[in-house]
């Protein structure tokens, strides 16, 4: 069985919004390692040096068990970010996606007008991101109290628009 690979796909100019969503929720609230991670605004997670940048979003997306996407105004708006949906729409059978407004399930687009969609500003969708799919964290048994204190610690985050401010240790 291939090891569980999770791609993020997201805007870079959202970095300051996705690191903590990374770090806060994959890593330490769901203890899922770095390793299984491809994320381009980290240098141990992204693509290395030498590397040609759309040959190796094409192979992460491939060989992705999961497509997390980060959908934000920045998101809808990057020409990259639309190519990289459509082909996880395509590709693989593990598509997460996450809404910000004002991104809203009305102005989605097309790929996700009939989704199951998540706010990532929402602690409720988040824990149901948890208890839906246990296969990112193999099914391992996570420490609630741990995996609600980073939830509630991500929320606060996003609440008080820290992350525009590129604060909360970002």
């Amino acid at each position: 069985m291939p090891e569980n690979k999770i791609f993020i796909s997201h805007a870079s100019k959202d970095e300051p919004l996705v690191t903590p969503f990374v770090d806060k929720i994959l890593n330490i609230g769901l203890e899922i390692s770095r390793d299984k991670i491809f994320y381009t605004s980290a240098k141990d997670t992204g693509i290395r040096s030498g590397e040609d940048f759309k040959k190796t979003i094409k192979e992460q997306i491939l060989s992705a068990t999961a497509v997390i996407q980060i959908i934000t105004q920045n998101y809808k708006q990057s020409e990259i970010c639309l190519n990289e949906m459509g082909a996880a729409w395509v590709l693989c059978d593990n598509v997460i996606p996450f809404i910000l407004e004002p991104v809203n399930f009305e102005s989605v687009g097309f790929l996700h007008n009939t989704t199951q969609l998540l706010k990532l500003n929402n602690e409720s969708d988040l824990f149901q991101f948890h208890d839906d799919h246990p296969e990112l964290y193999d099914n391992r048994r996570i420490k609630t109290s741990n995996y609600h204190k980073q939830v509630k610690e991500y929320i606060a985050f996003i609440s008080n628009g820290r992350y525009r401010l590129g604060s909360f240790g970002y």
